[in-house]
């Protein structure tokens, strides 16, 4: 199995934001809140309603993971539209009822990044690796985030966000 990659580029992002919105709503929906919150493919695939109606969507490892008020309000315009109940799961394949598999999910993935002529091994786990480069990209400390992602050490989190792991600072003293 191939290692897949988190999606670094934004121009990126939104490619395929706009593929998938435009394949189906749930898609684009699913990737979304894939890339904004630290969750396993499992996780996501079974979110239901009342998952993401709370202000705080998450709390994990002590911190507060919130979805971004245009999430929210996507969400919420997709639950209203499909007439969608408290314990509704969101995800669910059209065809069958049930939430999506992990493999429907990255075929679907896979299919939108070779049609954009994206040259990156992506699939589910790339969700959770994009929100973890992004969260580390924009300053937070590799500790924090190894904590936030449940990581033994600070190397496999650089391994993760697939970042080279920054040198320990070099301290001499000359008294």
């Amino acid at each position: 199995m191939l290692k897949v990659e988190p999606l670094k580029d934004v121009l990126v992002i939104e490619r395929l934001k706009v593929h998938l919105r435009r394949r189906h709503i749930k898609y684009y929906l699913l990737f979304a809140v894939g890339i904004n919150a630290p969750l396993k493919t499992e996780e996501l695939v079974r979110l239901t309603v009342r998952d993401v109606k709370p202000p705080v969507f998450r709390a994990v490892n002590g911190f507060q993971i919130v979805l971004p008020d245009y999430l929210r309000a996507e969400l919420d315009a997709f639950i209203q539209s499909e007439n969608l109940q408290q314990g509704d799961h969101l995800f669910t394949s059209d065809r069958t009822g049930k939430p999506y598999t992990r493999q429907q999910l990255h075929r679907t993935l896979s299919e939108a990044a070779q049609a954009l002529d994206i040259r990156l091994n992506i699939g589910m786990q790339s969700l959770k690796k994009t929100f973890a480069y992004h969260l580390y990209e924009s300053g937070m400390d590799i500790t924090d985030l190894q904590h936030l992602l449940g990581h033994q050490s600070k190397k496999m989190t650089y391994h993760f966000i697939d970042v080279p792991q920054l040198p320990s600072s070099c301290i001499t003293l000359n008294l």
